[in-house]
């Protein structure tokens, strides 16, 4: 029977470097999806910004949510800020007391976690991989038969990097509510899927009748795993119900204020994408080239990268192999409707691949 240690997800490297009697800068850390071509912007802003220690936070993060609000184009009202996309997919799926969810796979461990700690039935339909994780007629006629009353899924997707044709996938959602994943939407600025991919275009596209959310992060584009900061957006009585829910002062004095200044800064943010897609482009070259690897499965994500291993190589025993190097990367089997025998890794400079293929090669 799973269990929510079944489950466990990455992003543990004071953790990892306790075990290896290590410190955290001595790893280099590849299972980290974040923006690394944005770190150097977002550490000139957070050292120029003092923490704001004397007074409790802004229960409400009122005016964070209102830059939000402008930058995604809603009102104010829709906008749900949380200490990040973990704790509004506790409080989320707390609030809404599915009777069942359908998760459509891959997706994140933390969403079959809350089920398994909730007692949440679930059902997750597992995209095959040989359509690049992307859904097919079946699926499609899988999701319309499904008596699930809430849908989960991820766009672009982590960890397979699919992207979703969201307008034909919503029109065959018989659920009352569908919880869209928008942690790495951002990633698409300059493409046509950036507008596609938005609370006001799925709202357009949805079936009448059907609640939609989204959920962001600011951890990924903005570079800001240790800055707790994420989003929700949907209909405002259920934001409502959900904020209810929410411990008080969730949210920081700091997340608040960066938050406000990275949207701020988002066109200089924006920037950072030449150089992080000519980063993934790169390194999916490369892996293309080694044995161990699966030229077929090498899939370009928006931040990462993530690929399939031959049948004769081992996931952990690749991922221990790395790790004996202080090298990390994301051993995928534990992913929720991931096959196995692939591992993620976050796009980097050259200097930095350089060091893991050169590793990988040598298998």
């Amino acid at each position: 029977m799973t269990s929510l240690s079944d489950h466990a997800h990455g992003g543990e490297v004071y953790t990892t470097a306790r075990r290896l009697h290590t410190t955290p800068d001595k790893l280099l850390d590849f299972s980290n999806n974040a923006n690394i071509f944005a770190y150097q912007l977002t550490k000139k802003l957070t050292d120029a910004t003092p923490y704001p220690f004397l007074h409790y936070p802004d229960s409400a993060a009122e005016e964070l949510a209102g830059v939000i609000a402008a930058h995604e184009h809603v009102a104010p009202d829709r906008i749900l800020p949380g200490n990040g996309g973990t704790e509004l997919i506790w409080l989320t799926l707390r609030a809404l007391e599915p009777r069942k969810v359908l998760f459509i796979g891959p997706i994140f461990s933390e969403y079959v976690r809350v089920c398994l700690a909730f007692s949440i039935p679930f059902d997750i339909l597992t995209l095959a991989s040989e359509n690049e994780f992307n859904y097919s007629a079946d699926d499609l006629s899988a999701i319309w038969e499904s008596d699930a009353d809430l849908i989960v899924l991820c766009t672009p997707n982590n960890p397979a990097g699919a992207i979703y044709d969201m307008a034909r996938l919503l029109h065959m959602l018989r659920a009352p509510r569908v919880l869209i994943d928008c942690s790495y939407r951002e990633f698409l600025y300059g493409m046509d899927d950036y507008d596609h991919n938005s609370l006001n275009s799925y709202c357009a596209s949805a079936r009448p009748g059907v609640s939609i959310f989204t959920l962001h992060s600011f951890t990924k584009f903005f570079c800001c795993p240790g800055i707790r900061l994420g989003y929700l957006m949907g209909d405002r009585n259920h934001l409502a119900r959900i904020a209810a829910l929410r411990p008080a002062w969730s949210v920081s004095p700091f997340a608040q204020v960066m938050g406000k200044r990275f949207l701020d800064s988002v066109e200089a943010y924006r920037e950072s994408l030449t150089p992080l897609r000519q980063a993934v482009a790169h390194m999916g070259r490369e892996l293309r080239r080694l044995a161990c690897v699966n030229p077929e499965k090498v899939l370009e994500g928006p931040a990462f990268l993530c690929c399939g291993l031959r049948p004769r190589f081992n996931t952990k025993t690749v991922c221990k192999t790395l790790l004996n190097r202080r090298i990390l990367v994301r051993d995928c089997d534990s992913i929720p409707g991931m096959p196995e025998g692939f591992i993620r890794m976050q796009a980097r400079p050259e200097s930095d691949a350089a060091r893991l293929l050169s590793i990988l090669d040598a298998l």
